[in-house]
C-alpha cells in the first residue's frame, strides 16, 4: 500500500491504500465520473509526494496538500490499529 488515495463523498473525507499508481488515479478517475466522490489527490507513502487531481486539466477541489497528507496518514494510522500488523509498522519506519 505504497499510494493513498484522498477523497470526499457527501462532504466527508476518506481514504483508501494502492500498491500502483495506476490503480489509484482510475479509482479517482472512474470515482468522479461515475460515483460522485469528490476526488482530492494521492499521497506517495514511499516519498511523502503529494499529487493534486486534476480531472481532464482541471483540479476536481481545493483543498490544501496538508489537508491531504493528514487525511492520507490518519488512514494508515487506522489501518495499522486495525490490523495490528507487524509488517505495516515496519514499512511505517522505513
Amino acid at each position: 500500500m505504497r499510494y493513498i488515495v484522498v477523497f470526499a463523498q457527501q462532504e466527508i473525507g476518506y481514504a483508501v491504500g494502492f500498491d500502483d499508481s495506476s490503480d489509484a488515479f482510475d479509482f479517482l478517475f472512474w470515482g468522479y465520473e461515475e460515483y460522485e466522490l469528490l476526488p482530492y489527490g494521492i499521497f506517495d507513502m514511499l516519498t511523502g509526494d503529494i499529487m493534486p487531481y486534476e480531472h481532464r486539466g482541471e483540479r476536481t477541489a481545493d483543498v490544501e496538500e496538508p489537508v491531504i497528507r493528514r487525511i492520507a496518514m490518519d488512514y494508515v494510522k487506522s489501518a495499522v490499529r486495525q490490523t495490528g500488523s507487524g509488517q505495516v509498522k515496519k514499512k511505517l519506519k522505513q
